[in-house]
């Protein structure tokens, strides 16, 4: 467990009823932090709230906000709700993001307009909306972005190229936001080992089998855990990383690096 002390700050994580953003939730809150998590499951939400709750964290440390965060109305909510409960705003991560579970034509324009809405609209938009409060706090941003965003994928095309969008935001707004005192910073995660694998409703055999392949092509042979992910989430959202903005950290076990040889 990471030992940052967030005492007196307050965290917004998106997408934490599962996976990263969960554990992430926990680490945070763990930490010290007083923790916004939302998701669009009720059952993932009690998940996380009740991994809270075991680690000791008083329940008024916690605040739940549940739907879509593509809906503006969900998203108003999350930064008036927890300035509303909790006084301020520390840290946005913007952690909420995917693909359409249910599109068998990856490259129509319903897939596409949905990628765009969830991967990079949303998190800009919540953005624009805490940056008043950030800039109070002299906190930071944090979106999850993608090892995608590096690399191609052609049954993922629009995911990827919204994670590289989401990217180049981050660069961008890295110059516009660090004259308020507020950092930006991306974190690109590989392949991590969450539900998100079996949320396309295929058979858990060709899932398995499909994760197999895929790990053949990681230089360090397994999937990244939620866990570790949400060490470097806190790590960047710390002080420890108080000079560093505008950067994509790649944490993917070197897939992005690794080039198949012939001989």
């Amino acid at each position: 467990m990471s030992s940052i002390d967030f005492s007196r700050k307050v965290v917004i994580i998106t997408g934490s009823s599962s996976g990263i953003g969960q554990s992430a939730a926990v680490l945070f809150a763990k930490s010290g932090a007083s923790v916004t998590i939302h998701g669009r499951s009720e059952d993932g939400l009690k998940k996380t709230m009740d991994l809270i709750l075991e680690a000791g964290i008083p329940k008024e440390r916690i605040l739940s906000v549940k739907g879509s965060i593509t809906d503006s109305e969900v998203q108003k909510l999350l930064i008036n709700e927890t300035v509303k409960t909790f006084g301020r705003i520390d840290v946005l991560i913007n952690n909420a993001g995917g693909t359409k579970d249910d599109e068998r034509n990856h490259r129509s324009i319903e897939n596409l307009d949905y990628c765009l809405e969830l991967n990079l609209r949303a998190p800009i938009a919540l953005a624009e909306l805490a940056i008043p409060y950030l800039q109070k706090t002299k906190g930071n941003i944090i979106n999850v972005s993608s090892v995608g965003s590096q690399k191609t994928s052609p049954g993922m095309a629009f995911y990827c190229s919204a994670k590289a969008g989401l990217d180049h935001f981050t660069r961008n707004y890295a110059n516009i936001l660090a004259p308020k005192g507020i950092r930006i910073n991306n974190l690109n995660p590989g392949a991590t080992d969450t539900s998100i694998f079996y949320r396309g409703g295929g058979p858990k055999e060709m899932v398995d089998k499909a994760k197999k392949q895929y790990i053949d092509l990681i230089p360090l042979r397994r999937f990244g855990t939620p866990e570790e992910m949400a060490e470097f989430l806190i790590f960047m959202a710390s002080d420890k990383a108080s000079y560093m903005t505008g950067q994509m950290i790649i944490v993917d076990g070197g897939l992005s690096v690794h080039s198949p040889s012939k001989l």
